[in-house]
C-alpha cells in the first residue's frame, strides 16, 4: 500500500484538481477515468491481479470497456479488479466524485448527503463510504522528539439517556458503554490513533513502545497506565486532576486538539458509529489530519493510489 502520509505518487499525466468543477470538467468520459486510475495504480506497467505477472496486453476496447490480458495466466481483467471498485455498478466518474467529496470535506460527509449528491440510494452511499475508508488504513509510524499521548472515549453520554436505560458506574474511564481510543501525536507532526479494548498498561504500553522512538520526550496526564513510560522515555506528567493543564513545555494540547476535531466529525456528521466500524472512522480522521497540508487534488490522488483491496457488502455487515 502507498504511504498515505506522503505526497501524491509521481506518475505521468497526473493532474491537481483544485475544485469539484475542474474534476467534473476533466473526467467527462469513463475512458478517461479508467486511464487515470491505471496510471496511478500501475504507472504504465500493468500487473495481473490474479497471478501478479508484470506483463499484460491491452485488448481492443469492448462493450465492457478497456481490458487487459495477462501474458502468463491469460486471464482478462479490468483496472477495477482487485480494488475497492471491483463489482461495483457505479461508473468510475461517480466514484471519483465521491472520493473527491469524501476527502475534501474537513469533517467528513454523511451517507445521506453523499446519496443526494451522487443520486444513488443511501444504502449504496453507505457502502461507497466504507469502501473508500479502506484506503485510509494507517501505516506503521515512528514518532519522535516531543510526543503527546492521551485517550478519549466514544459512546453515548449517560446523562442523555432515559433513566431506565442508564448504566451505573460508567464515570471516568469505564468501558461498560464506551470504547476507548488511544491517541499519540508528534508535536507539529503526525498523529496515530487506534481503538483499544481498555486503557490498562498491558493493553496500551506495547502500542506506545512500538510507535514512539526510544529517548523521546513524552507528555501525558496522570493516568497510572502511563507510569511505565519513564523507563523508556523522558516522561513528563500533567496533573489534570488538580486542574493543571500547562506547565512550561509540558501539556497535551496537541492531542486534545485532535480529539476535538475527531469528536466534531462523529457528533456533527455521523452522529453514531458502532464498535465494529469505529476503527474506520478513526482512520478517516487520522488521514485528514495527517494530510491537511495537501491540496484537494493531491488527497484525491493519494486515495486512488491506495484503492487496492476489496470489501464486499457481506464482509461489511457481518458480525
Amino acid at each position: 500500500m502507498v504511504n498515505m502520509i506522503e505526497m501524491k505518487p509521481q506518475v505521468s499525466n497526473i493532474r491537481d484538481f483544485d475544485s469539484l468543477f475542474e474534476l467534473l470538467d476533466y473526467f467527462n468520459t469513463e475512458e478517461k477515468c479508467v486511464d487515470y486510475l491505471a496510471h496511478l495504480r500501475w504507472n504504465g506497467e500493468p500487473e495481473c491481479p490474479y497471478c501478479g505477472h508484470e506483463k499484460s496486453y491491452v485488448l481492443n476496447t469492448t462493450t465492457r470497456g478497456k481490458r487487459w490480458k495477462c501474458a502468463k495466466c491469460h486471464k482478462q481483467y479490468s483496472v477495477r479488479v482487485g480494488t475497492i471498485f471491483e463489482e461495483s455498478k457505479l461508473p468510475l466518474k461517480k466514484w471519483f466524485v465521491a472520493i473527491y467529496l469524501i476527502t475534501a470535506h474537513r469533517k467528513g460527509i454523511s451517507s445521506h448527503q453523499l446519496a443526494r449528491d451522487l443520486k444513488i440510494t443511501q444504502k449504496s452511499a453507505w457502502f461507497v463510504l466504507h469502501r473508500v475508508r479502506e484506503t485510509f488504513q494507517q501505516e506503521p509510524v515512528k514518532l519522535s522528539a516531543d510526543v503527546e499521548i492521551d485517550e478519549t472515549y466514544v459512546g453515548g453520554l449517560e446523562k442523555n439517556k432515559h433513566a431506565s436505560k442508564k448504566t451505573k458506574n460508567t464515570q471516568g474511564r469505564s468501558v461498560k458503554t464506551k470504547t476507548p481510543v488511544l491517541g499519540i501525536i508528534e508535536r507539529k507532526g503526525k498523529v496515530f490513533a487506534i481503538p483499544v479494548k481498555d486503557t490498562k498498561a498491558e493493553t496500551i504500553l506495547p502500542i506506545m513502545l512500538n510507535t514512539i522512538e526510544t529517548g523521546s520526550n513524552v507528555y501525558t496526564d496522570e493516568w497510572r497506565s502511563y507510569k511505565p513510560l519513564s523507563k523508556h522515555y523522558n516522561h513528563s506528567i500533567i496533573n489534570h486532576g488538580v486542574k493543571e493543564f500547562v506547565n512550561g513545555n509540558s501539556h497535551t494540547n496537541s492531542i486534545e486538539s485532535f480529539w476535538a476535531y475527531f469528536k466534531r466529525s462523529l457528533v456533527g456528521i455521523y452522529h453514531h458509529t458502532s464498535d465494529k466500524h469505529l476503527d474506520k472512522y478513526v482512520n478517516e480522521s487520522v488521514f485528514r489530519f495527517n494530510n491537511k497540508k495537501l491540496t484537494e487534488g493531491s488527497k484525491f490522488d493519494v486515495c486512488l493510489a491506495n484503492s487496492k483491496g476489496r470489501l464486499s457488502y457481506k464482509e461489511l455487515i457481518s458480525e
